[in-house]
């Protein structure tokens, strides 16, 4: 029975995935798409959850920072729709400074003005932040260890702070809850790396812990009060946006996403096939290891994944190290105590690896992605063929925001 599977930005591929086979088609999440992103923002920075309307919290003059977070589906939108409303309501385009991350710069995303009013678009700054440049650092205090901690300085030294980012679970890869957006992602490089850095298993968990405790104190220091969040539907959709007091935002917008993206799967299957939808912004390794992770979930060991993807930017320091390894689990010896950028990506990779086999479509060279123990997926006919191969079969759609599930 043929399947449709979104990857990418607009592709689409037919699975032809027998009907006795196929144990759950984990599509699309719950909720309609937005049609009106600028009237949804609109009402949420009216009427915010627990916080006066964001209008009431700037005055005339005040520098104003909109700290955006990368993987934003409709960033651009999303930027455009709260600088409109603060320019409205006195804000001084010139005033403005649009805080972009450093993995959206190398990710190409595009100017987060591109949908700004022509009139005074170049007016509002755009900035990196570049966590090894000293001196646009500023001290925001001390850690409980006594350790001075560097945020970026125009982000320190703004009157008003507003965070942009996307939600996603408390357990992703890579995000640090209602704080995250902030702290460790505008920090000093080696806070940065600490964050970054791969854990033993034994303690992962009480590290996690701790490091949401540190992020949560760095959050109470910077004083930020305000967010907007949105909840993404699966490519460059979103469902909803939500903005407001930030634990009050945090606490709205789990419960939305678990209601969106929650899907339960009868039993573990011997193949998942899973996407990754969306444009360039949502085609990262970052990404590739949400998606595998939301495919283990419901994989049974010695099963396969299959990703479908347009992923072509090059790995990073530590999936690289990976290439020819004999023995991938040593290499992340070498990973975690050089404390490489992408530890946790690669950790992902190898965990997959060590389960199953891990095929990949992608538009990276198949020799680069043979070298790193995956299986490169030339042909979409191969997918199929694939299917009719395995006893049992698991689609999962924009996957790397899935939460799939299989009862006890």
């Amino acid at each position: 029975m043929p399947q449709l599977l979104e990857y990418g930005c607009q592709a689409r591929v037919d699975l032809d995935v027998p009907t006795e086979q196929l144990l759950a088609m984990c599509a699309e999440p719950l909720g309609a798409p937005l049609d009106d992103l600028a009237a949804t923002v609109e009402a949420a920075l009216d009427g915010p959850l627990n916080f006066p309307p964001l209008a009431r919290a700037t005055v005339p003059g005040d520098q104003i920072v909109l700290a955006v977070e990368h993987s934003l589906p409709q960033s651009a939108g999303l930027v455009a729709a709260v600088a409109r409303h603060l320019v409205e309501h006195g804000a001084a385009a010139d005033h403005l400074t649009v805080l972009s991350t450093p993995e959206a710069a190398a990710t190409g995303e595009d100017d987060p003005r591109d949908q700004l009013p022509e009139s005074w678009r170049r007016e509002v700054k755009v900035e990196v932040h570049a966590p090894e440049n000293k001196s646009g650092l500023a001290l925001l205090g001390l850690s409980e260890e006594g350790r001075p901690i560097y945020l970026n300085r125009t982000l320190l030294e703004a009157d008003l702070v507003v965070p942009i980012g996307c939600l996603r679970d408390e357990a992703a890869l890579g995000y640090h809850g209602q704080y995250g957006g902030l702290f460790p992602t505008f920090a000093e490089a080696k806070i940065r790396a600490r964050f970054q850095k791969l854990a033993a298993p034994k303690t992962a968990r009480r590290r996690a812990a701790a490091q949401r405790a540190q992020i949560d104190e760095m959050g109470w220091l910077m004083g930020t009060q305000f967010t907007v969040q949105a909840l993404p539907g699966g490519g460059d959709r979103l469902l909803n946006v939500l903005a407001g007091e930030i634990p009050a935002v945090f606490r709205q917008g789990q419960t939305a996403y678990r209601a969106a993206w929650s899907c339960e799967v009868p039993r573990r299957a011997s193949l998942v096939i899973a996407s990754l939808s969306g444009g360039a912004a949502q085609q990262t390794w970052e990404n590739l290891a949400r998606a595998l992770a939301a495919a283990l979930r419901v994989s049974v060991e010695g099963g396969a994944i299959a990703l479908c993807t347009e992923l072509a930017c090059e790995p990073g320091d530590a999936v690289r190290s990976l290439s020819g390894a004999d023995e991938p689990t040593l290499a992340l010896r070498r990973i975690a105590r050089e404390a490489m950028p992408d530890a946790q990506i690669a950790a992902e990779v190898v965990r997959a690896l060590d389960q199953g086999k891990v095929y990949l479509l992608s538009r990276l060279d198949e020799a680069l992605v043979d070298e790193l123990g995956l299986v490169p997926i030339g042909d979409l006919g191969d997918l199929g063929r694939l299917a009719r191969r395995h006893e049992s079969c698991v689609v999962l759609a924009h996957a790397q925001f899935a939460l799939p599930t299989v009862p006890e």
